[in-house]
């Protein structure tokens, strides 16, 4: 395996979102109907203008979680709840948002920089100085960009108290986030990966024990090194780290942030780390290690165990691991960290390694500012280390964010309000702070963080069902269950997910008969024959389908509409929305456009694709038997039962509602063909489907492959490289022997079905290729590849919120740069007293279905 299968396709675990996409009709306004009027003084939106003198106005954002954070300190801070509170009392250099909402463009917001330039060119000297690595072929004389780059801080900045932010309070903050003694868990953002600083890995390591990876850290072209003796050394996993070779995402992540690992077990786990955050591996903890591994892995369709009998798979558990390499760090001092002061207003960051400007300017978007009096009185030493309290509390927290800490009631509730020393707020005549951004959205100036109040609850799912229909929380994500009784609700807003849900197959002969022996199916081997496959695709009726799922969309290709190819130069960059990529779907399901068609565009053609077409599905289910018959593998009007890998968990009411719509959309199919009548059967509790399918454990798989947005030309490499990813149809075909001929630039080109995929990721033959061309492979790839049905695409993943009728969404288009214009840019339609009145004038229950 190599690095890449990871860090490429990790399943729910790539894209998080704040805000979610709208369904249904444009929102009703609660004011209409009722008897609740909508003050209208200031701008037409409905918000309050600079010039009110009247009463001031409340505008309370209310939500819940499961938990609320408990470290919120930038330095150290380890869940998503945690995030959350750091981003109301933070501001970054700088973020994104909307510039305009109807092309769905984005742009580059300063906060606290004005401005973020690459001044390479004009500070070699920092390259040698502060110890760069340099690009193949290059030297500080003739390296141009991509290295130093000068950050103007903004003037007006101030921590909550009023005191002024300046460059002394960014150098303070970076020497202590990399501290050595101190070994802050988020350092590893600072001193490893794209971004990292230049001298920082040397300033964390000072006078610290080195431990290094078991597998040395490799590129995708690179074969890994495995050949570390473990019966000689005593080795170690580390919770925090991202460092292992195999992914770069630590345990803690996993965890937290996205709930595939046990929290309890990694808990008691982290308990017996030493004080550099290493676990020795023993007899008496390598079971339960194991398991943590296994639950780690399952995120990404893999598994720690090489068989049924319990046997490690020996790669993947080395790449877990570390060893103390018997050596401590030189003694370095911070003036060998490329992060230094230039004047009171201006500091530069010298990168280790090349990362061009938009990159960095991502980089930008999280902060490791802390207030140097709080963050000192709160040190003591734990263990070896120095530690501090700073961010745990209201008393321990120093906002210079829009919002500060009210009041903090550990697993009960936290409350922010406007902090009248953010930048960006003017205080009016009443008292009110209000807003307007300093960049222009759809051409003007529009008013921001509306909200004077944020109140997040802790609180169960039912508990929040209750207490939104009561009108007291602004959102609210239902259950699966529930998401079916809001599913055409005008307040549902959903974000696409990359992931794409998909039927995967094992057609082989003889392991579909040997299903039918031992594995409980019954004619499986129909699975075998193509038109009986596209046959399948064309029965299901997908726009059917999604409506027993939670807000999923329906999918015919491999990719959805949140591919980019160029989404930092071009937002509007889709690979699905190119040419080559709709004319690939168009080709797949027969559609054609121009004069004698009823599409007059390839676009037109494109959009009237459903993927469903019951004559054809009879037609070729009707060949199929015919086929089958004449092979000798089926004898007309038997029935036919088959399993399907579904679930790693149990099956949900929703899941047991689509395999029962399945059924009776394949029947309808098989009337009149030569077949018996099909059972499908959903198979829950299994450990690994992916690997038990391509296996002979099913005929047909039920999963989803997704993620690596930016970077569509790569992913043909999870079904066609068994070098870098488990391939979940490796019981269809063998991709490293299937060739493939395509046409490149006006000429055929054959190669293996291993090899393109690889043509156009790291030094692949077509690499560095035009857009034009990359888009072309890209698009045959797909084609071909949905042409073999050995994976039928279903739906997209969706998440989805409920929210108040008491605010409304800058935009409902959902865009994967700034999602809907988040809390930035939300408008209150009622403030908390016209609310509360709407409210009471519906009986204290609101209906949003």
């Amino acid at each position: 395996m190599k690095k890449t299968r990871i860090l490429c396709l990790l399943l729910v675990l790539v894209m998080c979102v704040a805000a979610f996409a709208a369904c249904g009709d444009e929102e009703e306004n609660p004011s209409e109907g009722d008897n609740t009027s909508v003050d209208n003084s200031g701008d037409e939106s409905g918000q309050p203008g600079p010039d009110e003198l009247g009463e001031r106005k409340e505008y309370t954002y209310k939500s819940y979680d499961s938990a609320l954070g408990t470290n919120w300190n930038p330095h150290t801070w380890e869940m998503n709840s945690d995030d959350l509170i750091l981003s109301y009392v933070s501001s970054p250099f700088c973020t994104m948002s909307i510039k305009d909402s109807v092309n769905g463009e984005y742009q580059w917001v300063f906060e606290m920089a004005t401005s973020i330039e690459d001044v390479t060119k004009d500070h070699k000297d920092d390259l040698t100085k502060y110890k760069v690595d340099l690009q193949p072929g290059k030297t500080a004389d003739n390296t141009e960009d991509g290295y130093v780059y000068e950050i103007k801080l903004n003037p007006d900045a101030k921590w909550e108290n009023g005191e002024k932010i300046t460059a002394d309070d960014y150098i303070y903050s970076m020497q202590q986030l990399l501290d050595s003694k101190m070994r802050n868990y988020r350092a590893n953002l600072y001193w490893g990966g794209e971004s990292a600083v230049a001298g920082g890995l040397a300033f964390y390591n000072s006078e610290a024990p080195i431990y290094a990876t078991v597998v040395p850290a490799y590129g995708e072209e690179d074969e890994p090194d495995y050949s570390f003796d473990l019966s000689s050394h005593t080795v170690y996993i580390n919770l925090t780290s991202n460092e292992m070779t195999l992914a770069g995402y630590s345990f803690n992540e996993i965890t937290y942030d996205y709930g595939y690992c046990d929290s309890a077990l990694y808990e008691a786990l982290a308990e017996t780390a030493n004080a550099y955050g290493y676990i020795e591996v023993t007899d008496e903890n390598k079971e339960d290690i194991l398991t943590l591994m296994d639950q780690y892995l399952a995120a990404f369709g893999l598994s720690i165990y090489a068989d049924d009998e319990g046997n490690i798979a020996e790669d993947l558990y080395m790449e877990f691991l570390f060893y103390f390499t018997e050596t401590y760090g030189d003694k370095v001092e911070y003036d060998a960290v490329g992060c230094y002061k230039v004047d009171d207003y201006t500091i530069r960051y010298v990168c280790q390694y090349h990362i061009n400007r938009d990159y960095f300017l991502t980089s930008c978007t999280s902060t490791w500012l802390v207030y140097k009096d709080l963050y000192e009185a709160g040190k003591e030493e734990v263990a070896g280390l120095i530690k501090t309290n700073y961010g745990t509390s209201k008393e321990t927290t120093m906002s210079y964010g829009t919002y500060k800490i009210d009041s903090y009631q550990d697993g009960k509730q936290i409350i922010f309000s406007q902090n009248e020393n953010w930048y960006g707020f003017e205080k009016l005549a009443n008292g009110a702070l209000i807003s307007y951004t300093n960049f222009e959205v759809d051409g003007e100036k529009v008013q921001q963080y509306q909200a004077t109040k944020i109140i997040i609850d802790v609180m169960k799912p039912e508990t929040a069902k209750l207490e939104f229909l009561k009108g007291n929380l602004t959102e609210w994500s239902p259950e699966a269950d529930d998401l079916i009784d809001y599913a055409t609700s005008d307040f549902l807003y959903r974000v696409d997910e990359t992931y794409t849900q998909s039927f995967f197959f094992h057609t082989n002969v003889n392991s579909l008969k040997t299903m039918d022996e031992s594995k409980g199916n019954k004619n499986s081997v129909v699975i075998s024959n193509t038109n009986f496959r596209k046959a399948l695709s064309l029965a299901f009726n997908r726009d059917e389908l999604v409506k027993a799922t939670a807000g999923y969309k329906p999918a015919y290709a491999t990719m959805n509409s949140l591919y980019f190819y160029n989404v930092y130069e071009d937002p509007t960059s889709s690979y699905r929305n190119s040419d080559e990529a709709m004319q690939a779907i168009c080709n797949v399901y027969g559609v054609e456009y121009g004069e004698g068609t009823p599409y007059a565009t390839l676009k037109d053609a494109y959009d009237s694709i459903n993927g469903y077409n019951l004559t054809e599905a009879k037609a070729l289910m009707k060949k199929a038997c015919e086929e089958l018959v004449a092979d000798g593998l089926y004898t007309a009007g038997e029935e036919i039962y088959i399993r399907i890998g579904w679930a790693k968990g149990s099956l949900t009411t929703s899941d047991q509602q689509l395999v029962t719509m399945l059924n009776e959309q394949v029947n309808a199919a098989l009337d009149g063909s030569g077949f018996g009548k099909i059972t499908f059967e959903a198979i829950d509790n299994i450990e690994n489907r992916y690997s038990s399918t391509a296996s002979g454990d099913f005929a047909i798989g039920y999963g989803a492959w997704g993620g690596a947005a930016f970077y569509p030309f790569r992913n043909f490499q999870v079904y066609m490289d068994p070098d870098s990813y488990d391939i979940h149809e490796a019981g269809c075909w063998d991709p490293t022997k299937e060739e493939w001929t395509l046409v490149v630039d006006g000429k055929e080109v054959t190669m293996t079905c291993q090899a393109w995929s690889n043509a156009l990721v790291g030094n692949g033959q077509y690499a560095t290729a035009g857009f034009e061309t990359q888009l072309s492979i890209t698009a045959q790839l797909e084609e071909k590849w949905l042409e073999t049905y050995y994976r039928i695409p279903l739906y997209s993943t969706t998440a989805c919120f409920l929210m108040s009728r008491q605010v409304s969404y800058y935009t409902e288009e959902y865009n994967i740069m700034y999602d809907f214009g988040g809390l930035r840019l939300m408008k209150f339609n009622l403030d908390d007293e016209e609310w509360a009145k709407y409210v009471s004038s519906q009986g204290g229950e609101l209906d949003y279905k």
